[in-house]
């Protein structure tokens, strides 16, 4: 099957936070591997937030051989170096993998102004997810943002309009959603079988 980068794109992001949530090794990741990539078709991606979720993404993605972690960054210097670090570690054990590391960056408008940089990861704060992802749009790139995608709905309607303005793809973390236990507990409720439920 021959993806286009678009399609890699939209399926990598899926896929980094599907196995970020689950632990599990993904068919998609599997699927990905399996095919030789140009250096046409590899994606150049940033983390934005070197943290719990930042850290679960670098790992997703680095097991996708046509795509590249250009940038890491977090205003704790140490916490970006550290992922830098770790990310090249595991490069120089995959030789399809580039031999340099990520750069370490603290401010995020250096990824925004790299024009090589084709879509990010958003793991920063909660308050920084709208104005990120959007400022992040407006440079370009597409977008995987964790929730909560906004604090507010006025928020979310800018990144929707972003999206539809720049025609970029923008993806929020939802993947518990679709999560079987999820399902069956919501099917469970809903059944009424927890009683009246007036608060979640």
């Amino acid at each position: 099957m021959s993806l286009t980068r678009r399609q890699f794109l939209e399926n990598s992001m899926l896929t980094a936070a599907a196995a970020a949530a689950a632990a599990l090794p993904s068919p998609l990741v599997a699927a990905a591997t399996k095919n030789a990539v140009s250096a046409n078709d590899k994606i150049i991606v940033a983390i934005i937030g070197c943290g719990i979720r930042g850290k679960a993404h670098a790992g997703s993605l680095l097991g996708l051989p046509d795509c590249e972690i250009a940038y890491v960054c977090d205003p704790d210097m140490e916490r970006a170096e550290g992922l830098a670090a770790s990310i090249a570690g595991k490069y120089a054990a995959v030789p399809a993998k580039p031999l340099r590391a990520p750069k370490a960056v603290q401010d995020l408008r250096v990824i925004l102004d790299d024009r090589s940089v084709d879509a990010v990861f958003i793991a920063s704060p909660n308050h920084w997810h709208a104005l990120g992802a959007v400022w992040a749009m407006q440079a370009g790139k597409d977008v995987y943002v964790e929730k909560p995608v906004s604090h507010t709905i006025v928020e979310g309607r800018r990144m929707v309009q972003a999206a539809r303005k720049y025609k970029r793809i923008c993806q929020g973390g939802t993947q518990n959603r679709s999560r079987a236990g999820m399902a069956t507990a919501v099917h469970y409720m809903r059944e009424g079988k927890l009683g009246e439920v007036k608060l979640a």
